[in-house]
This record gives structure tokens, C-alpha cells and sequence, in this order.
């Protein structure tokens, strides 16, 4: 597609005053229907990002500060009641902060990681996704000044300038754990992890809910206006925003009592309709296997992709680029029956080539309804390797999905708790080996039993 510039035409002008909006009231329910389901889709990473923040860090009264620029540490791996976001992972703990760098950069002091697998992902206001790991940095820094883009300033020896997006950064740190009694050395890690910011001006941003937003197009509508008005939007995208400040949104003021009644219908219409869309697509997320597995494709990274990446956080925020976390998902069997022990069936995973992981790799088991964490017995989540270095792909060679245990007793067999209801598995691979990032190497088939343990 051929590109210009228009400005760069002699005697091009355009007005700068509002656009007309339709006159019949049937025209503008309509435009507004039409118009509030391009919002959904543009603005739902940054509508449900900004709902999260407010959820963590939203002050208790009108005059409390809100609680930015701090790292809150989860201290036990994810389980059942971990709801901060869909399909968290089991083999790291978390660690999050919402930043703001509205007043100017922050400076993140590091420890050292050693060997142990970590990662700083920063999400900008749209979910694009940054890392600093041991992939993009074989030398750890120490010390990073996180700064927007446009900032200008000097740094002392030994400070790496890492420039983001936005204002508001999420930062998600993973740093992995090898179970219950590894908890203590990752506590000193997270712990050394410090943030220094600027001291923050006034902050009066409106405060969602998110699961309101998840079901009111005022509430969505209101979250995306607060966070265009604090991030803004790329350069490329101007054209395709402003569109939706007809309706008040990304003018910073808006308010859905300030929109007639054929307008506020047609804005519930379009709402719906994207919901609606965006929920039927959550298979298009990856490319299917020819072993029934979906691969999972453009996390964290999406460009242009609007749909894809309103798809891809509608079913779960946080998601890392594929070269830092390569990852897999099934819903069904190898003969395309949704996974569920109900009626006794189990399965079997065999791998003939283990996933090729330069850090560590595992299967992880959820409830397809909900997308939480089954409450497994002994909180048995997920199995796999938990092994850094140069044998990150070591691990179990059969797995063996089913609602009891299996009487198989071998270190290269492993059993992984699954309920009497639909459930998926996500297969992530940390640090994929090329032959991952290339599909040289695709997951074994999920091979149903039937009935009786395998």
C-alpha cells in the first residue's frame, strides 16, 4: 500500500473543528453502534490494563495518594484463588507495579539472578510488550532508567537508558521458582528489586471496576478515555482514534449522560456486538497443529493487528513476546473432543522430542470455562522441567492427564490432575530454542483413553 505525507501538498489545508454527527436519530444510532464497536476493539488491552491498575493501586479515598512506582510481590505460586489475571503461570512468582512516568524516568536497581531464569516484562498502555531478561540481555544490567521515548537527559556510567512507550508501564517480573522451598531465596530476590520515581503531581483519574468493564460500555468507555488521555496514541494510529472523539472519548471529559438517547443505544449495540465477536474468536489466536494444539502467535507484539490483539488480552493480560515464552494451548483431544475427565477418560502426552527450552519448559491445566487455575489436589497445577542452563528441556517424557492418579512409577512419567469438566492445557516453553520458534518442533498428540487409567 502506498504511503504520504500529506502536508507535504501545496496549498493542502483541513479544518480543525469537530466533525458533524448523523442528524436522524436511527443514522446516529447507528454511527454510534458502528463506532463504539472499532473503540472496543482498538481500546480493550488499554481499557482492561488501566481497570487492573485501578483495582491495585486505585487510592481508598478522594484525598490518598495512588499506590504507583511500587513493586507488589506475590510470595506463593499461583493456585486456584489467583484471579489478578486469566491463565497465570505456575513455574515463576510474580511481581507487579504500575509505573508512571508522567513527571519523568524511573530508575529499577536490580540483583544479581545468576542462573536462575527472570524477566522485567514491561507492557505499554496498549500490551506491547518489552523484556529485560537474560535473552535480551546476556550481560544483566544493574541498574535501568526507564524513560519514555521523547526524553532527554543523561545518565551516570554504568545506567542503561531503557525507553518505553507510554506513561503508564505495567511492569510484570517473573523470576522462576522450584517449588515450596525454593520460596525463600526468590523472596530475597524480589525483594532487591528497587524502584525510584520522581515524586508524582496530583493524580484525580477516574476509577473502574474490572469486571465492569468487562460488561458496561459506559464503564469501558470511561477507562478508555481516562488512559488515551494519559498515554496518548501513536502517530499512526491519530486518524483511526479520532474517530471515536465524537462521543466524548480521548477528550479526557467523557460522560455518557452527555450523549442523546439514540446515541447511548447505539453505543450499549456496539459494545455488545464487540464482546460478542471478540468471545467467538478466541480459537483465532494461534495456528492449529497438525497434533490438534493451537500455537500461539504474535503475543505482545501485534503492530496494526487490532483485532488479534483485543483477542489475545480479552482471553488473558500480560502476554510475553513468543521469543522470551513460545506457548501452546488445547482445548481438545487428537480427534478434536473437548478435554474433560467427566465419565472416567484420562490422557496421555508422549514426547518423542522434549520441547526444545534454552531455560525450562511445562503443561499447565486450567478450567475452560473460567480460564483460573483448577483446584488441583496438592496444588498440583502443572508439570514439566525446572531446569536452567543448557538442560532446559529435560523433564518428564509421558504425561498422564486424568482425574486420579496414575499407578505408573517413573521418573520419566508424570501425572498432572485434571477435574470432571472441561478443561484446556497451555504448554509454555521459556527461552525457546530456535527449533520452537521455527515449528521445526510442534507438541506430541493428547491421546484420549477412554475410560480406566493409563
Amino acid at each position: 500500500m502506498r504511503t504520504y505525507d500529506a502536508n507535504s501538498a501545496d496549498q493542502l489545508t483541513a479544518i480543525d473543528t469537530a466533525d458533524i454527527v448523523p442528524s436522524d436519530a436511527v443514522d446516529r444510532q447507528e454511527w454510534a453502534r458502528s463506532s463504539v464497536l472499532q473503540a472496543v476493539i482498538y481500546g480493550l488491552p488499554s481499557v482492561y490494563q488501566y481497570a487492573a491498575m485501578c483495582s491495585a493501586c486505585a487510592p481508598p479515598g478522594s484525598d490518598d495518594p495512588w499506590a504507583l512506582d511500587t513493586l507488589v510481590h506475590e510470595r506463593t505460586i499461583a493456585g486456584a484463588d489467583f484471579e489478578a489475571f486469566r491463565v497465570p503461570n505456575v513455574d515463576t512468582l510474580y511481581s507487579n507495579a504500575w509505573l508512571d512516568l508522567s513527571d519523568g524516568p524511573i530508575a529499577i536497581v536490580l540483583p544479581d539472578f545468576g542462573s536462575r531464569y527472570y524477566t522485567l516484562n514491561f507492557l505499554d498502555a496498549y500490551s506491547n510488550a518489552s523484556n529485560v531478561s537474560r535473552r535480551t540481555h546476556p550481560e544483566q544490567p544493574r541498574e535501568l532508567l526507564l524513560a519514555c521515548a521523547d526524553w532527554t537527559g543523561t545518565v551516570a556510567d554504568g545506567v542503561e537508558v531503557f525507553r518505553v512507550a507510554t506513561p503508564i508501564m505495567w511492569l510484570l517480573m517473573r523470576i522462576q521458582t522450584f517449588g515450596v522451598a525454593d520460596l525463600p531465596a526468590v523472596h530475597g530476590l524480589q525483594d532487591a528489586v528497587t524502584i525510584d520515581a520522581p515524586a508524582p503531581s496530583a493524580r484525580t483519574w477516574p476509577v473502574v471496576d474490572p469486571r465492569a468493564v468487562e460488561t458496561s460500555s459506559s464503564a469501558f468507555l470511561t477507562a478508555l478515555d481516562a488512559s488515551l488521555a494519559l498515554n496518548g496514541v501513536p502517530f499512526t494510529d491519530i486518524s483511526h482514534v479520532h474517530q471515536f472523539r465524537h462521543l466524548g472519548v480521548g477528550t479526557g471529559t467523557f460522560s455518557v449522560n452527555d450523549l442523546d438517547e439514540a446515541t447511548r443505544e447505539g453505543m450499549e449495540q456496539g459494545f455488545d456486538t464487540a464482546m460478542t465477536m471478540l468471545s467467538r474468536s478466541r480459537s483465532l489466536l494461534g495456528r492449529r497443529t497438525e497434533s490438534g494444539w493451537t500455537r500461539v502467535l504474535g503475543k505482545g507484539a501485534h503492530g496494526h493487528n487490532f483485532f488479534a490483539r483485543a483477542v489475545m488480552n480479552y482471553v488473558g493480560l500480560g502476554a510475553n513476546v513468543v521469543e522470551e515464552n513460545c506457548s501452546y494451548n488445547t482445548y481438545v483431544d487428537h480427534e478434536g473432543r473437548p478435554l474433560s475427565c467427566e465419565g472416567g477418560d484420562d490422557y496421555r502426552i508422549e514426547f518423542f522430542a522434549l520441547p526444545p527450552a534454552q531455560a525450562f519448559w511445562s503443561i499447565t491445566l486450567y478450567d475452560a470455562q473460567t480460564g483460573w487455575l483448577y483446584d488441583a489436589p496438592g496444588k498440583k497445577h502443572s508439570v514439566g522441567s525446572a531446569v536452567n542452563g543448557g538442560d532446559g528441556a529435560s523433564g518428564p517424557s509421558t504425561i498422564t492427564v486424568s482425574a486420579s492418579p496414575s499407578t505408573t512409577d517413573s521418573p520419566d512419567h508424570a501425572w498432572l490432575p485434571a477435574p470432571q469438566h472441561p478443561f484446556f492445557l497451555v504448554l509454555r516453553i521459556y527461552q525457546p530454542a530456535e527449533d520452537a520458534l521455527s515449528e521445526n518442533w510442534t507438541p506430541p498428540r493428547v491421546v484420549r483413553s477412554n475410560g480406566g487409567l493409563l
